[in-house]
């Protein structure tokens, strides 16, 4: 059986100086692997990315990140993606909007 990643955001569209909420549930058969977590610009360009150790078989890791830096300026569609180290891999996206 494949390790299991859930990635799950609080609403599907932010405007700039909102929080995102991201909660990644990761379920595998082997405990202590490492989570990387990247969220992509429009452009592809890498916006924010953290790793994160998951010391068991079940984990549950979460972050709130607020749209109000400069690498937050662009209006559109952004990636976000978790992976492991064995290659397992979820995408999620969400639609942002700047202030006009």
């Amino acid at each position: 059986m494949p390790n299991k990643i859930m990635i799950n955001l609080d609403k599907a569209m932010y405007s700039e100086g909102e929080y995102v909420k991201i909660k990644l549930d990761y379920e595998t058969l082997s405990p202590k692997q490492t989570m990387h977590l990247v969220i992509f610009d429009p452009s592809e360009k890498e916006v924010f990315s953290e790793d994160q150790y998951m010391n068991s078989q079940k984990g549950l890791y979460s972050n709130v990140l607020r749209f109000d830096t400069k690498q937050w300026r662009t209006a559109g569609r952004y990636k976000v993606a978790a992976w492991d180290q064995e290659g397992t891999r979820k995408e999620v996206f969400f639609q942002f909007k700047t202030k006009a």
